[in-house]
């Protein structure tokens, strides 16, 4: 995106000096073949962590936690040694993206566009989604340089609306959350329509509501809709 909001076909950039580093070109091939990200919202770390981990297990590798969960940098550390790529969600300010880079956050996102926050993530070399709704919202988070855009509450949107944005913005990576369900037809037309990936939140569940092997079959099954692949990466740089 560093080539301005137009700029076709340009890789995540998550360094403000343009370059493609490893953690964002590792970011954007698992989610070219996850497409679906769980958004995690625990009332404890060790739920959010199983949670994540029955994730895993069904392939998904990127995971994104939000910051209501309580001590999040403590689950951000135990599931980046496990080898997941993991985000921090709901950040409101640039504050908030240091402590998550130092316990290994590799992107973060936000339901509305704080000022400073992707210059504040790209300082850090780690990849920035803020919110938007409106077309002049996506158009100016991608000025400033945004690796991709979360559209949010998407529920309240059809999927069409992902696709007249893309008609006029064709290279944003829009990311649509807020209120999808894991019925096929409802993931398959918001991918079909250009969405770059869909967050999950409240209908892939918890253990602590649901179990693990429930979360477990929710995501796999999540995966096999969406035609995803789960496929091992290219071989790993230093992130």
């Amino acid at each position: 995106m560093g080539g301005g909001p137009d700029s076709e076909g340009a890789p995540l950039r998550a360094a403000h000096n343009g370059l493609v580093t490893p953690v964002s070109a590792r970011l954007e091939w698992e989610i070219a073949a996850q497409r679906v990200i769980p958004v995690l919202r625990c009332s404890e770390v060790s739920d959010a962590v199983d949670t994540a981990r029955a994730c895993a297990r069904s392939g998904m590798r990127v995971i994104e936690l939000t910051r209501s969960i309580p001590r999040v940098s403590r689950a951000i550390e135990r599931l980046r040694g496990d080898g997941l790529i993991v985000g921090l969600g709901t950040v409101t300010s640039p504050e908030q993206i240091p402590p998550a880079v130092q316990a290994g956050a590799s992107f973060v996102v936000s339901f509305c566009a704080p000022d400073r926050f992707v210059k504040a993530a790209h300082d850090h070399d780690i990849v920035a989604i803020p919110g938007a709704m409106t077309p002049s919202e996506v158009h100016a988070c991608l000025g400033v340089g945004a690796d991709a855009v979360k559209i949010f509450p998407a529920a309240q949107m059809a999927p069409t609306y992902i696709r007249d944005l893309k008609a006029v913005m064709p290279s944003a990576r829009l990311m649509v959350t807020g209120g999808i369900g894991i019925e096929a037809e409802a993931l398959r037309r918001w991918l079909a329509a250009g969405a770059w990936a869909v967050g999950l939140g409240n209908a892939l569940g918890t253990v602590a509501d649901v179990g693990a092997a429930e979360v477990e079959r929710r995501a796999r099954l999540v995966l096999h809709l969406t035609g995803s692949e789960t496929q091992d990466p290219p071989a790993r740089r230093d992130e």
